[in-house]
């Protein structure tokens, strides 16, 4: 029986700019085959069993052939599988979507594709350029800057009389021919233009010149591939649509959440953000004590009063079987949570209550060490790499101590040496504490809360 394979544009490079039936692909798959130019923090969108594939192309070199990855495709569904193909962009942009397609259609493959924002227009209004506009440019052309295998030109004449955007993609190799040709065949040497490194990353670059000096400017301020080439008046929009915001430019790790509350808060102050991932939350089979005993529950954390309710109601009872026992949270953060769910929660163990008539529940090892202890999960470590050169990050934010454990066991001796350049955020004391493990340059203490925790992440890298 096939499985289906289904061609994913990624976008541009900002993990939210995936769309959403395209993250639902990702948590479905059995296997990704992922491109170099994605984010790695796409792939934190998948599954506990999925096997991820590096294939990723290089200029001039290429990882896996593009044979070897048809090849792939088609042996994976024929398996059963549920494959995706992820690829940077859309894959129909100058991608080899189009040819993946013919493969699977004469394997007789089930096959679907999800396109993806292309850094054609993406890339240009994260730069302050849009690509149309009704005083400058009334049409686009997106041309790729590779020469064709047979040697052949592309039709400069026709190109360069072209009267709108002109967008060059994978063509910084070529940019000196690209600006001659333009010339040449009679674009005015004046003509505006960007060139756009790693649009929408937080690694950004733009200079803005013509077809005159460019090239002189691109060598000045070390602009490289990936980029995209723009030509044309609506370059000199960038400067008046080009928005910044208070946290541009500020790269940073955060643990992976389905909530996602501290990625988003950081987004949307102009921060970028990748994601760590966490441990595996392995719930154990237990069976609940006699409840009648006990005057107090004590919850750690939230993993553990979910498995509580959900042994409860597999004994046939709901929360009314709680009635007349008092609620202790394991600290401030808990206690939040507890009360977005109905309950108001204790900080405090009752007064003069016996230990014999307090229950515990939580992780491998109780909080707060007072009464019967019954532990309702446990936590496994994915044993994943962190694909991330650490040089490239400003700061790291730890929410909790096993936070702290998961970042810390991820890491390469390499990355270890680089803890040396990175800040710690750490969201409360005994985060404090676990943080004190790692090499960081500065471990910065935040309150629990979110919200507050961001306020702090502003003052110091606005004011710091």
């Amino acid at each position: 029986m096939n499985g289906r394979v289904t061609l994913l544009g990624a976008g541009p490079g900002d993990p939210e700019l995936l769309t959403l039936i395209g993250k639902r692909r990702l948590s479905e798959a059995d296997i990704v085959l992922y491109d170099r130019l994605i984010d790695p923090s796409l792939l934190a969108f998948t599954n506990d069993n999925s096997e991820l594939i590096d294939v990723g192309k290089m200029p001039l070199h290429h990882k896996v052939k593009q044979s070897k990855i048809n090849e792939m495709l088609v042996e994976y569904a024929r398996q059963g599988k549920k494959v995706v193909r992820l690829k940077a962009g859309d894959p129909y942009v100058f991608g080899r979507g189009g040819e993946e397609a013919q493969v699977l259609q004469q394997a007789n493959v089930d096959f679907e594709v999800i396109p993806g924002i292309t850094s054609a227009i993406a890339g240009l209004a994260a730069a302050g350029i849009p690509i149309t506009h009704r005083d400058f440019a009334s049409s686009f052309h997106v041309i790729t800057g590779h020469h064709k295998k047979d040697g052949q030109q592309l039709d400069w004449e026709n190109i360069a009389h072209q009267e709108g955007t002109l967008v060059f993609l994978m063509g910084m190799a070529q940019l000196p021919n690209i600006c001659r040709q333009l010339v040449i065949n009679g674009k005015a040497a004046k003509t505006p233009v960007a060139i756009i490194q790693w649009a929408t990353q937080w690694r950004q670059k733009m200079v803005i010149g013509d077809l005159e000096n460019i090239n002189s400017l691109v060598e000045q301020n070390h602009l490289s591939s990936p980029a995209l080439i723009v030509v044309g008046e609506v370059v000199k929009l960038s400067p008046q649509l080009n928005i910044s915001r208070p946290l541009d430019g500020i790269h940073l790790l955060v643990p992976f959440s389905k909530k996602q509350r501290l990625f988003s808060n950081l987004e949307d102050l102009g921060a970028t953000a990748d994601f760590y991932q966490r441990s595996l939350i392995k719930p154990l089979e237990q069976v609940l004590p006699n409840l009648d005993k006990y005057d107090a529950i004590i919850v750690d954390d939230m993993n553990a009063y979910h498995q509580f309710i959900n042994l409860l109601l597999q004994d046939g009872n709901d929360l009314r079987r709680l009635v007349n026992k008092e609620i202790v949270a394991g600290n401030k953060q808990v206690a939040r949570q507890l009360k977005k769910v109905g309950i108001l929660a204790s900080l405090e163990l009752p007064i003069d209550s016996p230990s014999q008539k307090i229950l515990e529940i939580g992780a491998s090892e109780p909080i707060k060490g007072y009464g019967d202890f019954l532990q309702l999960y446990k936590k496994e470590s994915r044993n994943l790499s962190l694909p991330f050169d650490l040089r490239e990050f400003n700061g790291v934010i730890f929410p909790s101590t096993m936070s702290v454990k998961d970042f810390l066991d991820s890491l390469n001796e390499e990355q270890r040496s680089q803890l040396s350049g990175l800040k710690a955020f750490v969201m409360g004391e005994k985060v404090y504490q676990a943080a004190k493990q790692g090499d960081f340059s500065q471990i910065i203490r935040c309150p629990t809360n979110i919200k507050e925790t961001i306020v702090r992440i502003k003052e110091e890298f606005i004011h710091g």
